[in-house]
């Protein structure tokens, strides 16, 4: 123990001694820790820890698979889910949810809150308890009681965490339901802002629906039941389905997804390729340490041999080394848990909605031991190589360098083999960071179809109960707008039911007047709904006809407008204008004609990525009942539109006091939010890439720079002997190349191979796309061309005379 507190005693004295040595080494190995730190408190967070049910694993979700229309993960129908209850064999049980909301009213501000509507045997399914009170029961499900189940941060957020709540009625959407219940702070179903759980209560009508596909689905693996024959079993049912149900349920098949993977979806790729990215960085920070200890080692490498001489063992030699080195990696570590918290607050966007929240807390213990295990691998292992190398040369050898200011050849091969891999892995990082700024270029070239600058978007979700006559609910629509577009600034507003990029789905069926579908079209197309002024107001572009206005109302012709992939797919040679649609179920006779009065250029209405689908527009008051109510208020401003929500919040208390008002954002935000994973993952592999290639450069400079200072000798009596100072800078340049050429060989070769798990998320460019590495490995050469450039201007400026006299 002595011993070792000797020599951690020496390493600090040594780091005294050299603070610049220490400081750059400690700051380097801090970002690199700092790096690993962050992404792994999200990576624990979203793919280690288990999700907050009782044995998850053994969770899943059953989605339909209508792959024919688009939707490979499609919601449940009622009738379907009901019977895959009934007849399966593989599961314990089976639970259903659906998406609600309500406003809270009557114990404070009007507040709209999200929340569930589930079946009895939810909780039980997934495994949870309540934190307070119970859970609703069956006969309170069945005879749709008015009970509900609040979580945690509504408790709190609304209630003050009063236990007393429970027993307790809380109005919403004007109706007196009953507080049975509160989950627990970590319990999160599909969506961590969800603020409460009704009971779903199917009335006999929806229990034989078979059309409309709204339902979450979740079951439990029966003990001894592997997830493959569960697949199996219930592609089995839903090939039943289909042929006791043709008319609904031909193409539907099912589909069985483990609940974690469902959650994570695309995140896991993310997370995996960030992880991979702050591992490229800590190699080349580590090999930038070892590097840094190798040419370290040959400064008190005299003073090494004369304690070798003097009967040091090589071994202690080493420890002291190795110490000095674990606490440089320590102290960078320390350092690192610093960076780490800013690195967490970045990433927390990429944790995904399913999950809980990520603890930003630098205090938090898995993440402390993380970091302190790492940092000390760090030190043992990446000083051990340098140490062994200074203590095993012989005592004469050492004495004899130093005094000629000489470099060993294994130290050399060793410091070059270092500035390589970091050159390469500097590459593999350079490059996957430049091929997702190329798809984020791609996917922000993509025309949106509508116009999304200057446009406010809120939400005012009516009560169904208080607003059941669809007069009433116009009349509330249109007391808003009217008062919305008499305020300075605005151009127009309106009312629609589904924002673009805000539903990948809410798609109806239809059925052409005089055509007959061709094999394989699944007649189903975007169902959006507005009032008059929506797509005028949307700002999208008029192909042919008109615009629904202010002419389409009740008891007027029925009008609809159709995108362009709809009119191109039925009437590619000819107008669409005129001709009529039937929607929903094809089956219905009595269903309504619409006419097609105009047609607008397609809407990114599923997002940047999805392909395109036919898409139709009605106006809201001729529809009367619909499943697809408007609730998202559009106004069209000349300022800025954030700027004009104070002025809109008085205009819909005015109409209704008890209506709150939410989701207060931009359409230019809405656009950004379908980007916004991907420009968080860019911007940290962009900054690791920045960081590996500064890393690489400065690892590169080092080298030359030491090989200068080693080398001043012979570089001395070359010019002596008639060398120019070109030629003196072309022999540093040359090998800073050569070095660089190999690193660069080499990490295209990683980079080919590595980036093919990046596949998923690149959009409109290749894995291995030639004009990105072309890129890369041109810039890393123009960087390490710089890097070299100093050293080689010392070389140059060495002076003959003064190396003679030394001679």
């Amino acid at each position: 123990m002595d011993s070792l507190l000797a020599d951690l005693r020496q390493g600090l004295r040594l780091m005294r001694k050299t603070p610049l040595f220490a400081a750059v080494t400690i700051v380097t190995l801090a970002l690199g820790i700092g790096a690993n730190t962050a992404v792994f408190s999200t990576v624990d967070a979203a793919l280690v820890r288990a999700l907050p049910f009782h044995d998850p694993d053994r969770v899943v979700m059953v989605w339909e698979d209508a792959s024919f229309a688009g939707f490979p993960r499609n919601t449940p129908a009622p009738a379907n889910y009901l019977d895959w209850k009934s007849r399966n064999r593989v599961f314990t049980d089976m639970a259903a949810s659906r998406f609600s909301s309500s406003n809270l009213t009557g114990d404070g501000p009007p507040e709209l809150v999200a929340g569930r509507a589930v079946t009895a045997n939810f909780f039980d399914v997934l495994g949870v308890r309540p934190l307070v009170g119970r859970m609703f029961s069956e006969d309170e499900d069945r005879t749709a009681a008015p009970v509900v189940v609040l979580s945690y941060e509504l408790w709190h957020r609304r209630y003050a965490a009063d236990r007393a709540m429970v027993g307790r009625a809380i109005l919403m959407d004007g109706l007196r339901r009953t507080v049975t219940g509160v989950m627990p702070r970590a319990f999160v179903f599909r969506n961590r802002e969800v603020d409460y759980w009704l009971p779903i209560s199917f009335s006999p009508a929806d229990m034989v629906t078979r059309s409309s596909h709204y339902l979450n689905v979740m079951a439990r693996l029966a003990n001894g039941v592997p997830l493959e024959r569960s697949r199996q079993e219930m592609r089995g049912l839903a090939a039943q389905l289909a042929a006791e149900h043709r008319d609904t349920n031909a193409r539907i098949g099912a589909v069985v997804v483990p609940i974690k993977e469902d959650t994570l979806w695309t995140t896991r790729v993310q997370l995996l390729v960030l992880m991979g990215g702050a591992a490229c960085v800590l190699l080349i920070a580590c090999a930038n340490l070892a590097s840094f200890l190798l040419s370290r080692s040959f400064g008190p490498r005299a003073e090494m041999a004369v304690r070798t001489a003097l009967g040091a063992t090589r071994s202690r030699l080493v420890r002291q080394m190795v110490v000095e080195g674990t606490v440089l990696a320590l102290l960078g570590g320390a350092l690192g848990l610093a960076v780490a918290s800013v690195g967490m607050k970045a990433l927390t966007r990429l944790i995904p909605v399913g999950l809980h929240e990520l603890s930003t807390s630098a205090l938090d213990r898995r993440l402390l031991v993380f970091t302190v295990v790492l940092s000390v691998a760090t030190g043992l292992i990446f000083s051990l190589a340098p140490a062994v190398q200074a203590a095993w040369s012989s005592p004469n050898e050492a004495l004899q360098q130093a005094g000629r200011s000489s470099v060993g050849g294994r130290s050399r091969f060793t410091r070059d083999a270092l500035v390589v891999a970091q050159i390469a892995v500097a590459l593999v990082l350079l490059v996957g960071a430049g091929l997702m700024v190329r798809t984020l270029a791609n996917l922000r070239s993509i025309d949106v179809g509508f116009r999304s600058d200057h446009l406010l978007t809120l939400r005012t979700t009516l009560p169904r109960e208080k607003y059941r006559d669809p007069v009433k609910r116009l009349e509330f629509y249109e007391r808003v707008i009217d008062g919305v577009r008499r305020l300075p600034g605005v151009e127009s507003a309106a009312y629609g039911f589904t924002l673009p990029f805000l539903s990948r789905g809410n798609t109806t069926g239809y059925r052409i007047e005089g055509q007959n579908l061709p094999e394989g079209d699944p007649g189903d197309a975007m169902f959006r709904v507005g009032t008059d002024d929506y797509l005028k107001t949307l700002g999208v572009q008029l192909v042919e006809g008109r615009l629904t206005d202010a002419r389409d109302r009740a008891g007027a012709p029925r009008a609809m407008v159709v995108n362009q992939t709809l009119a191109r797919r039925y009437w590619p040679r000819q107008s669409a204008l005129g001709h009529r649609l039937r929607l929903g179920d094809a089956a219905a006779p009595t269903a309504p004609w619409w006419t097609i009065v105009g047609v607008v250029q397609d809407v990114r209405e599923r997002g940047f990525e999805l392909e395109m689908k036919p898409g139709v527009y009605l106006p809201y008051a001729q529809l009367g009942e619909t499943w697809g109510l408007p609730e998202n208020l559009l106004v069209r401003t000349m300022t800025d539109p954030l700027s004009m929500a104070a002025a809109v919040r008085p205009i819909v208390s005015g109409v209704d006091p008890d209506q709150p008002i939410s989701l207060v954002r931009t359409m230019d935000d809405i656009v950004n939010l379908e980007l916004a994973n991907r420009q968080q993952q860019t911007a940290l592999l962009g900054a690791f890439a920045v960081l590996a290639l500064m890393l690489a450069s400065l690892g590169l400079y080092g080298v030359l720079s030491y090989a200068v200072t080693q080398r001043s000798r012979e570089i001395g009596l070359r010019m002596a002997l008639g060398a120019t100072a070109g030629a003196v800078m072309r022999l540093i340049v040359g090998r800073g190349v050569a070095l660089t050429g190999l690193g660069l060989a080499i990490g295209l070769g990683l980079a080919w191979a590595a980036t093919r798990a990046m596949n998923n998320l690149l959009y409109g460019v290749a894995a291995t796309d030639p004009s990105t590495f072309g890129a890369v490995a041109a810039v890393l050469m123009t960087v390490a061309l710089a890097a070299c450039s100093v050293p080689a201007l010392r070389a140059a400026r060495v002076d003959p005379m003064r190396v003679l006299r030394e001679e």
